[in-house]
């Protein structure tokens, strides 16, 4: 028995549209990387007009956008040299022993490690074991950023994401940048 014209084509159809989804899922399988890291700031800021204190409230973010468990998160913000900022942040410093101070942690607390000689340099990481799974993000939330506007300013804050699968870090895809103040005012001398 014979089939039709219109149930070859019927058949054609569906057969076609199998195939367009084999090759879009073979396509979507070889672009989805096993480890992709992605990072960035959100921040807001609160400017004082008359060259006081201004402040930015900023979050870090970090998403696992490949296929893989990311382990062993850790986190470094690297500030322009002379910067002028005040860094705040909920955080525990380790001794350099590596014990925390604070023996009781909170989930989703954070733990300065590297103490750097460097003021412009700050390493943090998870202060419990940490793996962020494909599709899920962990933050180092709601820290601050102050500094005095009544003189000139110009800083950078960059973020770079580091992990065990990636030692060698990876930056964020923005930075925070801040130009701006107050300029001395001459003395006028008749």
């Amino acid at each position: 028995m014979k089939a039709s014209a219109v149930e070859r084509v019927h058949d054609w159809r569906q057969q076609r549209s199998e195939y367009v989804n084999q090759i879009k899922q073979k396509i979507e399988q070889s672009t989805k990387k096993d480890y992709d890291v992605l990072s960035y700031f959100t921040f807001s800021l609160n400017m004082d007009e008359e060259g006081g204190e201004h402040l930015a409230l900023c979050s870090y973010l970090i998403m696992n956008m490949g296929s893989q468990p990311i382990t062993g998160p850790y986190i470094c913000f690297k500030f322009s040299d002379e910067h002028p900022f005040e860094f705040f942040g909920k955080y525990v410093n380790s001794d350099s022993n590596g014990n925390n101070e604070v023996r009781r942690q909170a989930q989703g607390e954070w733990e300065r490690i590297h103490h750097s000689e460097l003021k412009n340099e700050i390493w943090l990481k998870p202060s419990h074991e940490v793996t962020i799974q494909p599709g899920e993000q962990l933050s180092f939330p709601n820290f601050q950023l102050k500094w005095q506007g009544d003189l000139p300013y110009q800083a950078t804050m960059l973020g770079f994401t580091y992990s065990d699968q990636k030692p060698s870090g990876t930056p964020a895809i923005n930075q925070f940048n801040i130009t701006g103040g107050k300029a001395k005012k001459e003395e006028q001398h008749d």
